[in-house]
């Protein structure tokens, strides 16, 4: 993306301070008890008017050596102290919050209390015409917080499109329709002026932008777009809320609400390795729902720690080397896509040396507790009729806990999940396991079954958890 300077006015005015206004005493509101000796004007300076974020800046004139000065905005009940910087001069300033109710068609009351008697001098000031401007949308200007003034003949809209919430590292899209053949940019508040708006189709106006650390995310919102023709230039604010209509136009937009999906687990659940060399930690990546991987959301933990930094993250795969002692392993990976819709997938495997599974049991000790399933892999396929026959080992007599639950797509709500068997059994001399698990006969198209197994002996514990798929 390229922000190219342009000569204009509008665009720079945007990236600089409302220019020093002088608020004009209201005349309807002369009274002849005003003392005006004492008080004679008041500037005020502001960043975006009264909108939340803005800065305002005072300066009273008025008689030196006052007891106290302050400035009273309209009947929002803020009072902004001043000081006196040199005599006769009053200085101040207050920062917009976005609970504050400011309204610049309301008059501004200047007041200074007097040492001697302790008299208080009040005058009244209307709010600088720009600022009334300012909250009313005028072209030219951002509107005021939360409107988004029509635009003017020539633009239909003015859109952006974040595929997930502004934060950093975010790319935006933002899309102008109007009328075709003109010369469009946009900027954006204190944050950059001049991106480049491509005309990509007769009428549509597209540019892009990525998100900084150093950004103000409340800018974006602000977002003004330009639209040359000939010797006119049309100004439109961002439309928040029309995203999706903005691309209506082209074609219907699908929202994502698909989860990402993560596969081709590297070791694969429950696989045992040999402790030789390096070993490769990882998964394939993907999203159906069409909004993409997100990579700086791809979170990879070994036993609890974060390891992503030493990884290696593209948008489709994850892999991570390291040299690993002899033991249990528990990885987790965790993933978003553009759309904000995060999995998080878990799974063990064991580090041993090439000595059997009775030897591996012998570093269980330091290790942790052994427990394989022995009778599925991760995303196996089972029969349609939903029966099947978990099998697994452990140590001898240790206790196993079964829970199986059924993940579906049911009346239109994504992910229904309902209970199928939650059993404890004991595992054999051998440290051998099986269980029965007969499921609901009725299929429902994409229905998955979640095994977690849990095994305690002697105060130790493991965890395993594979996801099945049905037949149908």
């Amino acid at each position: 993306m390229q922000a190219k300077l342009r000569p204009h006015v509008a665009a720079i005015l945007l990236l600089l301070p409302a220019a020093t206004f002088l608020a004009q005493p209201a005349a309807a509101q002369e009274r002849a008890t005003v003392a005006a000796p004492v008080i004679n004007a008041l500037q005020v300076n502001a960043d975006d008017g009264v909108a939340p974020g803005s800065t305002l800046r005072f300066r009273l004139d008025a008689a030196p050596r006052a007891a106290r000065a302050d400035v009273m905005l309209g009947k929002s009940g803020i009072s902004v102290p001043l000081r006196e910087t040199s005599p006769g001069v009053y200085t101040g300033s207050y920062v917009v919050r976005r609970a504050d109710r400011l309204d610049p068609a309301q008059l501004m009351a200047a007041r200074v209390t007097q040492v001697s008697g302790g008299q208080v001098i009040a005058r009244n000031f209307s709010y600088p015409q720009s600022f009334q401007q300012l909250a009313m949308g005028a072209p030219g200007a951002p509107a005021g917080p939360g409107m988004a003034p029509p635009p003017g003949p020539g633009i239909e809209r003015f859109v952006m499109r974040s595929m997930g919430r502004v934060e950093p590292g975010r790319e935006l899209r933002f899309r102008l329709l109007g009328a075709p053949g003109g010369d469009a940019w946009m900027d954006i508040p204190g944050v950059i002026s001049g991106v480049d708006l491509a005309e990509v189709r007769p009428g549509v106006y597209e540019g892009t932008y990525t998100v900084r650390r150093r950004d103000n995310l409340q800018a974006f919102d602000r977002a003004v777009a330009s639209l040359r023709m000939g010797n006119r230039t049309l100004t439109a604010r961002v439309d928040m809320n029309g995203g999706d209509r903005g691309w209506d136009r082209d074609r219907p937009v699908a929202r994502d609400d698909r989860s990402p999906q993560i596969t081709d687990l590297m070791p694969g659940n429950g696989d045992r390795i040999t402790e030789r060399g390096r070993t490769q930690i990882g998964a394939r990546l993907s999203d159906e729902g069409g909004s993409g991987i997100d990579p700086a959301s791809v979170r990879l933990r070994l036993q609890g720690r974060d390891v992503t930094g030493d990884a290696r993250v593209t948008g489709d795969e994850v892999r991570y080397r390291a040299d690993l002692d002899p033991g249990r392993y528990t990885a987790e990976l965790t993933v978003r896509d553009q759309a904000g819709n995060a999995t998080t997938k878990t799974w063990t495997f064991d580090v041993a040396s090439d000595r059997g599974f009775g030897d591996r049991d012998r570093v269980g000790s330091a290790a942790g507790l052994p427990l394989q399933i022995t009778s599925h892999q991760n995303g196996s396929m089972i029969d349609s009729d939903g029966r099947l026959l978990l099998q697994g080992r452990t140590v001898p007599f240790a206790d196993v806990r079964v829970q199986v639950e059924s993940v579906a797509n049911v009346g239109g709500l994504l992910g229904v999940t309902t209970p199928v068997l939650d059993q404890t059994i004991r595992a054999d001399r051998n440290g051998n396991f099986s269980l029965p698990v007969a499921a609901n006969p009725a299929f429902i198209p994409g229905q998955r079954f979640d095994v977690h197994m849990t095994a305690t002996s002697e105060g130790r514990t493991a965890e395993e958890r594979i996801s099945l798929r049905r037949q149908g």
